[in-house]
């Protein structure tokens, strides 16, 4: 569904069209909470990196470079576009990157803030990014897989949110069920990518 359509259902539910600015942000808001009840494949964006020089270390400002970053699934050096087995680096914590003798590890990479450091064992300037993304929710641009595939699990939400935002918490208690039902539903279908 798109953005208008599922406001439109959440005004059915809640037969509160008055509540327009309320509805919006209760059916952005609830499209992020759909999408950040797990990690799902649906979320990994793929993405190559060119850096400007090539050396051990780099750095990379992901928020940048992704603006709708959520977090990293992995890195890998690679040395061009057509690279299919480059060269994985391990994604730890900053706490993570001395070994036990207080030495820096190597094909390592984490997140520090905005920034990923990235420490490899030879130099390098390309590589290849997937990383989890969070829908794109602005007016006018929005875009979800989970509105397309799943639309009752954010509309449920929006609707549960109104009811617990106007009062009416026993509406509100019967919709909180009704979503625990509709993220059941999507990850048992989203989180598998092959049916069984």
């Amino acid at each position: 569904m798109t953005f208008d359509e599922l406001v439109t259902e959440v005004y059915n539910i809640t037969n509160r069209p008055d509540l327009v600015s309320e509805t919006e942000s209760a059916v952005k808001a609830a499209t992020l909470k759909a999408h950040q009840s797990d990690f799902y494949s649906k979320d990994i964006h793929e993405t190559g990196v060119e850096f400007d020089t090539a050396t051990y270390k780099q750095s990379l400002d992901i928020i940048s470079f992704v603006t709708n970053f959520r977090a990293l699934k992995y890195l890998k050096r690679v040395t061009d576009e057509n690279d299919e087995l480059g060269t994985l680096f391990c994604i730890l914590t900053p706490e993570e990157v001395l070994d036990s003798y207080g030495y820096n590890k190597t094909d390592v990479a984490y997140v520090a803030g905005r920034m990923i450091e990235i420490k490899a064992s030879v130099e390098f300037d390309k590589m290849l990014l997937g990383c989890y993304v969070l829908p794109i929710v602005r007016t006018g641009a929005y875009s979800s897989w989970v509105a397309e595939q799943h639309p009752y699990a954010i509309i449920r939400e929006a609707a549960r949110v109104l009811f617990k935002t106007i009062g009416y918490d026993e509406q509100s208690a019967a919709y909180e069920r009704l979503v625990a039902e509709e993220y059941a539903l999507l990850r048992m279908s989203a989180l598998s990518d092959v049916g069984y």
